[in-house]
């Protein structure tokens, strides 16, 4: 008898012991990796593309859902100077707000903008004023680009994309852009009656009469203003190009 009750001891013990060592892993059929959530999302600078997970990024409660900080996606040890850039958010369908004619995002949008995990869209905070104009449904892409902007006389802002401006070859082999694309002949009729302030990202700035205007390039692979006459290279050289301000010069 004793014999007997030994045996169904042991027989339950080891039930016991290995329903013990089967708990803690029953169930799963995934690695901790495996099971995190996977929102891939492509980011592309000049020619470079890179896609990234999301979810590895901090989150934050917006609309009482996880979200993504859009600032938070730009390497600013890389881009150092991210006012100089322009920011455009691309849905899955292709549209972005440029399309019908709105700026690409600033810096100060980015700073304020978050994507929203569950739907991958696109919220801004309400004080920019900008939701109607950038609502951006199951966002894909962001595209880093270098902007230029233009003041106009009566303090309007124009955006323009310096990949989009027509290119010349200054001193026969540096890609440059000619200062003078970027005054709109459609808001601007009389360019020669006004006086242009070129104004670094730093905020250091030289001012530039029409003609010296129309001698002066952008160069892309140096980031800086240059001028085709060399009597006024040297003093008015600008460095990290932010705006250019139009205005009528003073009496």
């Amino acid at each position: 008898m004793s014999t007997i009750v030994s045996k169904r001891s042991w027989i339950l013990v080891t039930i016991i012991f290995s329903f013990i060592l089967c708990f803690p892993g029953c169930g799963k059929d995934k690695s901790p990796t495996e099971s995190q959530e996977t929102y891939l999302f492509t980011i592309t600078t000049g020619s470079s593309s890179s896609e990234v997970n999301l979810d590895e990024f901090p989150k934050y409660m917006i609309e009482e859902e996880n979200a993504v900080k859009l600032s938070e996606l730009v390497d600013t040890t890389v881009l150092t100077e991210p006012h100089n850039f322009a920011y455009r958010l691309i849905g899955s369908d292709g549209f972005y707000a440029h399309i019908k004619g709105n700026p690409d995002n600033t810096w100060d949008h980015m700073q304020n903008g978050y994507i929203i995990l569950s739907t991958m869209a696109v919220s801004f905070d309400p004080s920019l004023g900008i939701i109607n104009r950038y609502n951006i449904k199951d966002v894909a892409e962001l595209k880093i680009l270098r902007k230029i902007d233009f003041v106009t006389p009566a303090d309007s802002l124009i955006q323009f994309i310096v990949d989009e401006l027509l290119r010349v070859s200054f001193q026969d082999s540096l890609n440059a852009v000619a200062l003078s694309e970027l005054i709109p002949r459609d808001v601007v009729s009389s360019p020669s009656l006004l006086v242009y302030e070129l104004v670094a990202v730093d905020d250091y700035s030289v001012t530039l009469t029409y003609q010296q205007v129309q001698e002066g390039f952008y160069v892309i692979e140096q980031d800086r203003v240059l001028y085709s006459n060399p009597e006024i290279q040297g003093a008015m050289k600008v460095k990290m190009l932010n705006r250019l301000i139009a205005r009528y010069p003073k009496d």
